[in-house]
């Protein structure tokens, strides 16, 4: 009897560690990496196509630059503007009480799913690939998010219609972190996407609750009337192409374990993807 109940107790124990790890929200940065086998030496037929996800599925927030154009147009008056905006801040932090087992929270889902070409940790092997004559580079990505149940995950969707390739990204908790990946070669059309700013609100309710730290500004501030902001795009000239779906029946289908800063490549006779995750 005495067995059991010492069982029992660990048994508490530990689903009492579980569900604090599953509480806990922690940020990492995801990078992918994607390419195509120039010269293809097979003669296998492929006939089956991907099932892709018909819900639960965001994509990436593309950011807006915007420049205002009254300030443009006088920036010899901005200096006094300035001064008057900022003239009278005065900033206060409150610390509140903190026990030993509370930590400050540096969490901030504003930024995450923000679609970025920065590329760390799998810059030496894009470079490599770049610069290999055999193998033709598709595009790489980045963003930061968080990583939740298996339930509670999306996944990311990403697709190009000129160079004809997409994926979906799941990144989710079971025990460990887990990696669902459905990455191909041609163009979706028919996909159905949740909104990416949405699904961030209730983490940011979260992490708000969390947070230990409380910032206050006591601020007086002087704007003009009215302004008018001028969208920055990167390729004003550019229209984005929209091609008709094609059969997506080269593809890459898997559901693994995964673990920090592991650099994970998966191959098809076609293409081939690579990702890596890193806890901030």
């Amino acid at each position: 009897m005495t067995f059991y109940k010492k069982l029992i107790i660990l048994f508490a124990l530990f689903a009492q560690d579980i569900t604090a790890i599953e509480n806990n929200i922690d940020e990492y940065k995801v990078e992918i990496v994607m390419f195509k086998f120039n010269n293809i030496k097979t003669n296998e037929q492929f006939t089956d196509e991907i099932t892709l996800p018909k819900k639960d599925v965001i994509n990436l927030i593309e950011p807006r630059l915007s420049l205002n154009k009254d300030a443009l147009n006088n920036f010899s008056e901005n200096k006094s503007f300035f001064s008057n905006l900022l003239k009278n801040i005065n900033p206060r932090k409150v610390q509140e009480n903190i026990t030993t087992n509370q930590s400050k929270s540096s969490v901030n889902p504003k930024v995450w799913y923000r679609k970025s070409s920065n590329i760390d940790n799998l810059s030496s092997l894009k470079n490599k690939i770049i610069s290999n004559n055999q193998i033709e580079y598709l595009d790489s990505k980045s963003w930061i998010q968080s990583i939740d149940n298996e339930n509670e995950s999306k996944y990311v969707f990403l697709e190009n219609h000129e160079k004809e390739f997409g994926f979906f990204l799941k990144l989710y908790k079971k025990r460990f972190l887990h990696l669902d990946l459905k990455a191909y070669l041609g163009v979706n059309n028919e996909q159905t996407i949740e909104s990416t700013e949405s699904y961030v609100k209730k983490y940011e309710s979260q992490t708000n609750n969390n947070s230990n730290i409380n910032s206050e500004l006591d601020v007086k501030i002087y704007l003009p009337e009215e302004s008018k902001s001028i969208e920055l795009l990167n390729k004003p000239n550019e229209r984005p192409i929209n091609k008709p779906s094609t059969r997506l029946n080269k593809f890459i289908d898997i559901n693994k374990r995964i673990f920090n800063e592991e650099i994970h490549l998966f191959d098809h006779p076609n293409f081939g993807v690579i990702v890596t995750i890193s806890k901030i």
